[in-house]
């Protein structure tokens, strides 16, 4: 199953996890946190990608990060919204992940948002437990 590996104390990377599940995003996708036992134990497989402030898709031993990890995972919709995925597609990869880079770097300097409660079925998407976002 691929994992999507994420900030788990960004209100942000959380929510997006949740929009992605709204829109249809496949159950085979799963999420867990890059600070949780999961994360901690792709690290250990995976020492390169330890340095990387982005989101992270692992499908087998193919990784995806910032912006072309964002992309796949919007193109994987199953409605209207995989334009926007073929859209963030044809912007130049460096271009895709300066404005990630941008974003990432000044999320906390952003409007305020809160946490979504998730539902049941959201939570099911979830590999571990993060206190920060009250899956349980």
């Amino acid at each position: 199953m691929p994992i999507i590996y994420y900030d788990g104390n960004c209100v942000y990377c959380y929510n997006y996890a949740i929009w992605l599940i709204q829109n249809g995003l496949s159950h085979r996708y799963e999420f867990a946190t890059i600070k949780g036992k999961y994360g901690e134990h792709f690290f250990k497989q995976y020492p390169e990608a330890e340095n990387r402030n982005s989101v992270i898709l692992q499908e087998g031993n193919h990784l995806e990060y910032k912006s072309n990890a964002i992309a796949t995972l919007i193109t994987s919709l199953p409605n209207n919204h995989k334009w926007l995925g073929i859209g963030l597609r044809v912007v130049p990869k460096p271009l895709r992940d300066l404005g990630y880079n941008l974003f990432a770097n000044n999320r906390d300097k952003m409007w305020k948002t809160h946490w979504h409660k998730p539902t049941e079925y959201e939570k099911s998407f979830f590999l571990d437990d993060n206190a920060k976002i009250k899956l349980t």
